[in-house]
């Protein structure tokens, strides 16, 4: 598995390169998700600035929730366990954001974290799970 400080610096790389939060945040873990990197930009590309900039639920969150639900079984029946992680994922998030999921709540606002911190967040939240060998909670 690639290092934290890998994925960190792809993923502000990413950013610097015009990529959305979604992208910065999915991309770095093709070795973990499987997904071919052109794939992974494409699934992400209308996640950025809050699902289609509508501002509603951030990108890195749905991110997230795309990268583990990777590795959650491909059948219905694995639809429960597959959610149950995505929301483990999305409050830990949360809980390091006043408790926000919402773009339009979590930046633009003094004393805000920027969009590179949140994906920094994310990625090393999702980087955490991982290395936990929890694909699913």
């Amino acid at each position: 598995m690639k290092p934290l400080e890998t994925r960190r610096e792809e993923a502000l790389r990413l950013r610097k390169e015009g990529y959305n939060c979604a992208q910065s945040v999915l991309l770095p873990f093709d070795d973990v998700t499987g997904l071919p990197r052109e794939l992974a930009a494409r699934i992400t590309s209308g996640l950025g600035t809050g699902v289609g900039a509508t501002r509603e639920i951030c990108g890195v969150v749905n991110a997230m929730a795309l990268a583990q639900g990777m590795l959650q079984s491909p059948e219905a029946s694995g639809k429960a366990a597959s959610m149950k992680c995505a929301g483990s994922l999305a409050r830990r998030f949360a809980d390091a954001n006043c408790g926000c999921l919402r773009c339009e709540d979590l930046k633009g606002k003094p004393g805000r974290p920027t969009c590179e911190q949140l994906v920094l967040q994310g990625v090393e939240i999702l980087h955490r799970h991982f290395e936990e060998g929890a694909p699913a909670e």
